[in-house]
């Protein structure tokens, strides 16, 4: 006992002197102007001060270090509230790495915030009323189970109740529960997402939402399981917060050593670097530049743009990948996922509308509802890969769509109403519904997809597998070598440096569209695309194809280190969604570029043939007494150049859509006569 005595008398000699530091007093002065309640202090400070005592004993016996230093602190500050927080801890620990000889130790942790619960109030000081003398009775609450006094304090009474908890007098101060999974970044070989609870307190509530980046240090406890009202023999871990720091840029934020920022900017030299880096993708999957290309720039990104009047543009790309079978679309989002700073994979069969956004779910500490984060706000700041993303249920799919364009997501469900960011790339991959891609078909027709949610794409790549023999023997080349010597799929610039390019990039470069001549380049290629449509034919491009030339410019022009966008950026902007439109958005009727063909899954010519027939539906009913008869529908139609399939289809879809009705067998009328 006396040496414990002893140990604190010497820890508490020392705190003081460390809150007697210039520093210190400076730092506890601004926090008390502030209002604040807390003194936040760097491990390194402690590591400092007199050859590392105060940062052993901290991880020694953080229970008694925090004790002691709260009491010198509220004497020192005269608040009673006033207490000391550690930012750091010497090292972090991964959360799949703790383990028992963590409990009760001082640590740090980093990883994403998933879970958020309701900020409840929890009592420190409770007062209870003795109700046969009326003595107020004060029972500090230091532990986890609410503690009633065991006798009335007043000498006189010492009876043992029955006592009422005055409420209003008592002393209470915030709490909230949170939960934060490991980032998926530092997830390989197939492993589960490990995850930890914590709870924060006072001025640490409601500071991160979930799918924050966050790095928390504090104190490792457990609490005994139970089963059915049977104490177990393991025990849940809880980590209470000292301090919590949200890092905004997540992986952003990735501190680069002086040798790697060293060796980007050896890399950059290189005249041929962004060639370098779009080899660099997938290198083990053959061909396929263009697509590569789009993924390289869709890793760098730009930034978005925020208005005058807080109106937000985003500056994430979205890609989707469609296509013929076993054409390495899997492939690519694998490897995008695995090097994309932040990249998370899911696919599209085993995803649900909750688990891609967020679901509403029983908080385990502290009952009620709370939210927990989906993939799309887990991937914040990083790229979302979706696999299979036609064999998603319709309403799970569309519950993305605010994800794609606004970049957050709305959530009304058991009672919480909250927007969460979602500020993530995604790159998608879907199937045709018929196995194959038919090119006398339009692609909107065939891939299953919603106009609406197919036109929030800036590119859409369409993969075909088809046979030629030049191109046929060099992929079985490749595929063959890659087996025999697995070397040739080495890339000049291997993942890890990659993504620590990606890192640097998003970091330091902050391309700008300033250059007239780089403005009039977009602007000539947009009003002459869309001039075509003047003279009758298909609208080919709409505004939303020009914010996407200029998030690839300003991408193009991050990959290749620069500061503002140039010719050459336009440029390529312009090839990439000329190429997109030649490939997806053409009309398969006229062969002519039709947007429409994407934001509305309607050509130009099949509205005309629509308006020709609902036409000829007018005129047969005027004829033949308000009923159309089908068949001569079709006859005229022919005669109009409208082909029988075309006109059959489309009659079962106006009625389908409530626009036609068959009063009786063969005969059709319209539903809106005008």
């Amino acid at each position: 006992m006396e040496e414990l005595a002893g140990a604190e008398e010497e820890l508490k000699e020392k705190l003081r002197e460390f809150f007697s530091r210039r520093k210190i007093r400076k730092e506890l002065e601004a926090a008390q102007a502030a209002g604040k309640t807390s003194l936040v202090v760097e491990f390194d400070d402690l590591i400092a001060h007199e050859k590392g005592f105060l940062a052993d004993s901290l991880l020694k016996s953080p229970h008694r270090f925090f004790r002691v230093a709260n009491e010198l602190l509220a004497e020192e500050s005269g608040n009673p509230k006033m207490q000391l927080r550690v930012k750091g801890s010497g090292e972090v620990v991964k959360i799949r790495n703790l383990r028992a000889g963590h409990v009760g130790k001082f640590i740090q942790v980093e990883g994403i915030l998933t879970r958020a619960s309701e900020i409840k109030p929890e009592i420190r000081e409770a007062l209870f009323r003795c109700l046969h003398c009326g003595e107020l009775n004060s029972v500090p609450q230091s532990e986890e189970i609410f503690r009633e006094p065991l006798s009335c304090q007043n000498p006189n009474c010492r009876r043992r109740g029955p006592f009422k908890l005055e409420v209003e007098k008592s002393e209470f101060r915030d709490w909230q529960s949170l939960r934060v999974q490991e980032k998926h970044e530092e997830l390989r070989g197939g492993r589960m997402p490990m995850m930890l609870d914590c709870i924060v307190r006072d001025d640490l509530v409601d500071v991160a939402v979930p799918g924050n980046h966050v790095v928390m240090s504090g104190i490792l406890e457990v609490f005994q399981e139970s089963v059915k009202q049977r104490k177990m023999k393991t025990f849940r871990k809880v980590l209470y917060v000292s301090h919590l720091e949200v890092l905004q840029k997540g992986v952003e934020e990735t501190e680069l050593t002086e040798e790697d920022e060293k060796k980007i900017k050896e890399l950059i030299k290189d005249p041929w670097f962004y060639h370098n880096v779009i080899k660099s993708v997938a290198p083990s999957v053959h061909g396929y530049e263009a697509v590569k290309e789009g993924i390289a720039l869709m890793l760098f990104g730009c930034d978005p743009l925020e208005l005058p009047d807080r109106t937000r543009i985003r500056g994430d790309i979205h890609i989707l990948l469609t296509g013929d079978p076993g054409v390495a679309k899997s492939m690519l989002l694998s490897w995008t996922a695995n090097v994309a700073p932040r990249g998370l994979y899911t696919s599209g069969k085993k995803a649900t509308g909750a688990g891609l956004t967020a679901a509403a779910v029983r908080d385990d500490l502290g009952g009620g509802w709370t939210l927990e984060a989906g993939a799309l706000v887990i991937a914040d700041g990083g790229v979302a890969c979706i696999d299979e993303f036609d064999k998603m249920a319709d309403e799970d799919r569309s519950a993305i769509l605010e994800a794609l364009e606004q970049q957050t997501i709305s959530v009304a469900k058991a009672g919480i109403v909250a927007t969460l960011n979602s500020r993530t790339s995604v790159l998608a991959a879907s199937n045709p519904k018929m196995g194959r891609l038919d090119r006398n078909r339009n692609l909107v027709q065939q891939i299953g997809l919603e106009p609406v949610i197919l036109s929030r794409f800036d590119l859409i790549f369409i993969i075909r597998d088809e046979p030629h023999g030049e191109t046929d023997k060099k992929i079985a080349k490749h595929m063959l070598e890659l087996h025999r010597k697995p070397e040739i799929a080495r890339p000049p610039i291997d993942s890890e440096m990659l993504r620590k390019l990606i890192i640097y990039a998003r970091k330091h470069i902050h391309p700008k569209l300033k250059d007239e001549k780089v403005i009039k380049r977009m602007e000539e290629f947009y009003v002459k695309y869309r001039s075509v449509a003047e003279r009758g034919e298909p609208v080919p491009i709409t505004p939303r194809q020009l914010e996407s030339i200029i998030r690839l410019a300003k991408a193009s022009a991050r990959m290749h280190f620069r500061e503002e966008v140039t010719e050459e950026d336009a440029s390529r902007g312009i090839e990439l969604i000329s190429k997109y439109l030649q490939e997806a958005g053409v009309d398969t009727a006229t062969g002519k570029v039709d947007i429409d063909s994407i934001i509305t899954g309607k050509t130009k010519s099949q509205r005309d043939k629509a308006q020709k027939v609902m036409d000829l539906i007018g005129e047969l009913e005027n004829k033949h007494g308000g009923m159309a008869p089908i068949e001569e529908i079709v006859q005229r139609a022919k005669g109009e150049g409208i082909e029988e399939s075309f006109v059959l289809k489309w009659i079962e879809g106006e009625k389908r859509e409530g626009f036609l009705y068959e009063p009786k067998t063969g005969y059709v009328t319209r539903v809106f006569k005008g």
